[in-house]
């Protein structure tokens, strides 16, 4: 029953040509993960009395969202984000990786011809693992990304930047394809 509930909604919104869906891949800089990874040196370095250094690349975001009604979308990111934790003197470096899942909303509030402002806020799980040597560790933590600002340029194809706080990162851009 909800299959064909689902096919029609899409087969409904691909005859209208309504691009009710989208896809998008983003890259983010600063995500919490990393944060929370530095504060975790500093305390290292200051018990340990060594020295301790970060090094991460970020994290790359993989969203779907289905427009509700206006300028309302709900749908869902998964982000992937890793650093690498170098404490000198003490011992072999500790790897993190990290796999979230966050159910999400976004508003567009201000539609013009290509341009679109926005805000997107969402929770879900963060799956950890860290590497230390020979020993492995898992965890499972809160997910969430906040971004109270956003623009889209574009109509069907489009390049977006956003600001905000969260596992997707501080500063985030992006392409989407709406279908």
């Amino acid at each position: 029953m909800l299959v064909a509930v689902a096919l029609t909604i899409a087969a409904t919104s691909f005859a209208q040509g309504s691009r009710r869906q989208e896809i998008s891949l983003a890259y983010g800089v600063a995500p919490v993960t990393d944060w929370v990874d530095s504060y975790s040196n500093l305390l290292t370095g200051a018990v340990l009395g060594s020295d301790t250094e970060l090094t991460g690349w970020g994290a790359a975001t993989l969203g779907y969202s289905f427009r509700v009604i206006g300028g309302l979308r709900v749908g869902a990111q998964v982000v992937y984000s890793s650093n690498t934790q170098k404490v000198k003197g003490v011992g072999p470096d500790i790897s993190n990786s990290y796999w979230s899942v966050m159910p999400n909303v976004k508003w567009n509030w201000l539609n013009l011809k290509i341009i679109s402002l926005y805000a997107r806020v969402g929770a879900g799980l963060t799956f950890a693992k860290s590497e230390y040597g020979d020993r492995n560790e898992s965890a499972t933590q809160w997910a969430y990304q906040v971004s109270p600002i956003g623009i889209e340029v574009g109509t069907r194809i489009a390049a977006f930047a956003e600001a905000g706080i969260g596992t997707s990162g501080s500063l985030i851009v992006g392409a989407r394809y709406r279908f």
